[in-house]
């Protein structure tokens, strides 16, 4: 039977969930699991046969569903208050409770950080490691400020002890050939993923969609079926009618709102098409390198997060030009004030919105509307 994107997409979903309680009927997985943050390098998870869950993804997740209210009051009352980051109070108020859209996702054996993301990511883990008092690991990548040669060999130092680790946990041995194939698959599928995203700016794309089907490079990347996914979206992607050029190009600067049902401010947009976002380019990593942990340091070591300041600013202006917007809008948001960005070297008129992806009580839509009013009207006689 050919394969179509929705019988690819279908597939991913049903693998991923599979073990989640509310489908799993009290039987154990038949892999050990590990709970991991979003920038982990789960090619070797995949290799040595471990299954692993991301709780930020699950936490969005909730919230698409309109569940995350009660969970958040939850993760309140239990100690995990509402001025952290909501993705973890979601997340919690769902263990808490023990129910979530899809169920809970199984047990940890171990829980794996990393610091390439998010300061708060490693101080969340740590709650989850005392509540399950499994083992937690950290992985430090330096970023690119530090000496590549010197960062190279530190964080391929952590990769070979991450794996004598996994292989201790899962009773498998590295097949590093195995390995390498799951990088060349995490690579095809970003290129595959640039190439649709590449899209955005000239055709009639629903941000919704990229905002959604990112969800698969994030958690299958290294799955063959992902990169063969996004090849065929990249297909259909160029078939589209042409953007509509009677509406002004919007940059989207910041996360999605899971709660939304278009996940961006859709009633307050009319007049505006979203031409850009640089939460869909956040997992473009770079495969690069003359061998496998050469190309899983440049992956995981230069995440957009990890760049120095310069390099962002960079990064996100030639974002901002290539996607033709004439104004942005940039998102404030309560959860991770540390990751902020705003377009500062590009004269791109702009509105700054306080608000959150994951708690709704964040937004407040006629104050939107006010705002992006008066981007319209700068963009319009500017």
């Amino acid at each position: 039977m050919a394969q179509t994107i929705i019988r690819i997409k279908t597939g991913l979903m049903k693998e991923y969930y599979r073990d989640f309680s509310k489908y799993a009927k009290g039987r154990l997985p038949e892999k050990k699991v590990a709970w991991v943050t979003a920038f982990t390098p789960v090619e070797i998870l995949e290799a040595l046969g471990i299954s692993y869950y991301y709780p930020e993804s699950y936490a969005a997740v909730i919230a698409a569903s309109e569940k995350e209210q009660e969970l958040l009051e939850e993760s309140d009352r239990n100690g995990l208050c509402s001025d952290c980051c909501s993705y973890s109070g979601c997340f919690n108020g769902c263990l808490d409770l023990e129910e979530g859209p899809r169920g809970v996702p199984p047990k940890p054996d171990v829980l794996i950080a990393t610091n390439n993301q998010c300061n708060t990511l490693p101080v969340w883990w740590n709650v989850l490691a005392s509540r399950y008092k499994v083992p937690l690991i950290v992985l430090d990548y330096p970023g690119e400020a530090s000496d590549t040669k010197a960062s190279l060999e530190y964080v391929t130092l952590q990769h070979k002890e991450l794996i004598s680790r996994m292989e201790e946990l899962s009773g498998n041995r590295l097949d590093l050939s195995k390995l390498e194939e799951l990088t060349e698959n995490s690579r095809r599928s970003v290129e595959a993923w640039n190439k649709v995203i590449s899209y955005l700016p000239v055709k009639d794309i629903k941000a919704t969609t990229l905002f959604d089907d990112i969800n698969f490079l994030i958690t299958a990347r290294c799955r063959p079926e992902t990169a063969e996914l996004y090849e065929m979206m990249a297909e259909e992607t160029e078939k589209l009618d042409a953007a509509d050029k009677e509406k002004i190009p919007l940059f989207w600067l910041g996360y999605p709102l899971w709660y939304h049902n278009d996940r961006y401010l859709s009633e307050c947009l009319s007049d505006f098409r979203i031409a850009g976002a640089n939460y869909i380019t956040w997992w473009s990593l770079d495969y690069s390198g003359d061998d496998v942990f050469e190309r899983l340091y440049n992956a995981y070591d230069r995440t957009f997060l990890n760049l120095k300041q310069s390099s962002r600013d960079r990064r996100l202006s030639e974002l901002i030009k290539a996607s033709g917007a004439a104004g942005a809008v940039v998102l404030h948001n309560k959860s991770c004030k540390c990751d902020f960005v705003s377009a500062r070297n590009v004269a791109l008129p702009q509105v700054e919105l306080d608000i959150d992806m994951i708690d709704r009580r964040y937004l407040d839509v006629e104050r939107a509307k006010e705002r992006i009013a008066l981007l319209k009207e700068t963009v319009c006689t500017g």
